[in-house]
């Protein structure tokens, strides 16, 4: 195997190892505060441990766990503030996204119509596994089309955190469901090329995200830091 083989395929395994972590986060299996050892996860996954270890770092590096010295690598754990505060900066970056990817996205509709189809089948179905899904693509096609990479990148870190993972596992199930009227509004809005309305739809639609979560008591939070 030649080098850059072999360099190929540790990115590949620790990609691997960074996927099942995420995984087990988004289904619940893994909760906010618990603790993670590298000697696990290579026996689960029969990877070795310096790939568990990388792939720790880049969760950590992206928000979805927490490191630290001495007391090993956590799922991260949100106070009430920190959860507030990633809220309100993803409104303001997908709403963003939203208004640049509005006029391209009207000339070019057929992707999101697709995912809105998609959304409203698992809404019918009660299949909230699809529905996070869909939702992911749903939120994240307008970041890819909206040509700007750093807002892209950005969004695409706030979306790999447990409050976002989770979403469909914290709040009630008919609550989740719900939200994807919101998707449907905002597919409106793109149809009629309206990127003021669009991004208005999403800011909002985050919010009564971050109400929800909020709605959820105390033990789902970390306590705050005292300064």
């Amino acid at each position: 195997m030649t080098q850059a083989s072999a360099e190929t395929s540790d990115a590949l395994t620790v990609q691997h190892v960074a996927d099942a972590i995420t995984n087990a986060i988004r289904e619940g299996r893994l909760a906010p505060g618990q603790r993670l050892t590298e000697i696990d996860f290579a026996k689960k996954l029969n990877v070795s441990r310096p790939s568990v270890r990388e792939a720790f770092r880049q969760l950590s590096s992206d928000g979805l766990l927490h490191s630290q010295p001495y007391r090993g690598v956590s799922v991260r754990h949100m106070s009430r503030r920190e959860v507030d505060d990633l809220f309100t900066v993803r409104g303001a970056l997908e709403g963003l996204a939203v208004r640049l990817a509005t006029p391209i996205l009207t000339n070019a509709i057929t992707p999101l119509e697709d995912i809105q189809t998609a959304l409203d089948t698992a809404e019918a179905a009660r299949d909230l596994n699809a529905m996070s899904r869909h939702n992911l693509a749903f939120h994240m096609l307008f970041a890819d089309v909206s040509r700007n990479e750093l807002l892209r990148e950005q969004l695409r870190r706030i979306s790999n955190n447990v409050y976002w993972l989770q979403f469909r596992v914290l709040v009630a199930d008919e609550k989740v469901l719900a939200t994807n009227a919101a998707h449907r509004d905002l597919l409106e809005a793109v149809r009629a090329n309206d990127p003021k309305r669009a991004e208005a739809i999403m800011i909002d639609h985050i919010d009564q995200s971050r109400q929800l979560v909020q709605a959820l008591s105390d033990d789902h939070f970390a306590e705050p830091v005292l300064d």
